[in-house]
């Protein structure tokens, strides 16, 4: 599998990246803080590639702008992590690289990839004593600091040293996305949602899918985003490794005068918190903008009203084919 960001491909390692990880892993200041030794020539790279670095969801951090590996990055099973809905984190870059967020950036991602693709529950990250670099890094994560050990052994290095261990679960991750309110241009997203069969399944009863082409967007986006008269509201959701998942939105409903909402997470990226995190931002949003009463009317076999019933929703109705929702704002 390879991942991707605005300035990175992870990619698993191979063979031939040897001289590159020589390069960078020969330098005392990247290997012993984080617990092996320094790299000794190039055959010792390769040999650490094939025997540890070759290994599934461990990736080569490699620079789009030269297509070359700078570091590692992965996420491994161990002591730490036991369980099979837990991984830790891992990563070292090369000392050039230093100071660039790159870091940062590949780990936003990779935890993206764990809490979204593989359904973790947990990933655990650690350093040793000593390394504020990793400390920092972890803590621009979300990690949160959970205890040390006085006696943690370096097994690779011969000798004990003090360990920091810090978490970030799933439900933490979620909390993290944020309303972004998109550009004409970033309207691809919505597209593709609205395409999507398994994300427009709740939608079955109207009709599923629905068509949202390009033609369309210009007038779309004036009267949803740029001309809303406070009477629409709609944002992305943007989890922390800058990638769109979902959609929240309201409109004022002439015929019926209520505010009715909406939220929408495209379907790759469900099973993680975001319908929940983002139906609690609409609401700040809907009640900041003034909205008094929030409705929705739900198909009745639609598994979100039970998301709705324990955010404060409660029920106006029912029909045959819906539940109409409200919460006071």
């Amino acid at each position: 599998m390879t991942l991707e960001t605005k300035r990175l491909i992870l990619r698993p390692w191979e063979e031939a990246d040897a001289e590159e990880c020589y390069q960078y892993a020969k330098d005392p200041r990247v290997g012993p803080i984080a617990g092996w030794p320094v790299h000794t020539s190039v055959e010792n790279s390769r040999q650490v590639i094939r025997d540890v670095l070759m290994v599934p969801e461990t990736y080569a951090i490699v620079l789009k702008e030269t297509g070359l590996p700078v570091g590692s990055i992965g996420l491994h099973r161990n002591d730490l992590a036991e369980k099979e809905d837990e991984a830790e984190l891992g990563y070292w870059l090369g000392v050039p690289y230093w100071g660039r967020g790159l870091v940062p950036e590949a780990s936003r991602e990779l935890l993206r990839h764990a809490f979204e693709d593989l359904k973790l529950a947990r990933v655990w990250c650690g350093y040793y004593d000593g390394n504020e670099k990793s400390k920092r890094v972890q803590e621009k994560l979300g990690f949160r600091y959970q205890w040390a050990t006085e006696d943690a052994p370096v097994p690779q290095m011969g000798e004990t040293r003090i360990g920091h261990v810090n978490l970030l679960t799933r439900v933490e991750w979620s909390a993290m996305i944020v309303p972004y309110m998109p550009s004409l241009d970033d309207l691809w997203f919505r597209q593709a949602m609205m395409a999507d069969p398994e994300t427009m399944s709740y939608n079955h009863a109207w009709g599923g899918t629905i068509p949202f082409p390009e033609d369309n967007w210009n007038d779309w986006y004036d009267y949803w985003i740029v001309n809303h008269e406070n009477k629409r509201y709609y944002r992305y959701l943007k989890n922390p490794a800058d990638r769109y998942v979902g959609e929240i939105a309201y409109h004022y409903d002439d015929e019926r005068s209520i505010f009715v909402a909406d939220v929408i997470v495209y379907a790759p990226c469900r099973g993680v918190g975001y319908g929940s995190r983002g139906l609690d931002l609409l609401c700040d949003a809907a009640k900041k903008n003034g909205v008094a009463l929030l409705y929705d009317d739900i198909a009745i076999e639609n598994p979100a009203i039970t998301l709705f019933l324990k955010h404060g929703f409660v029920e106006e109705y029912r029909t045959n084919e819906i539940i109409m929702l409200k919460k006071e704002l």
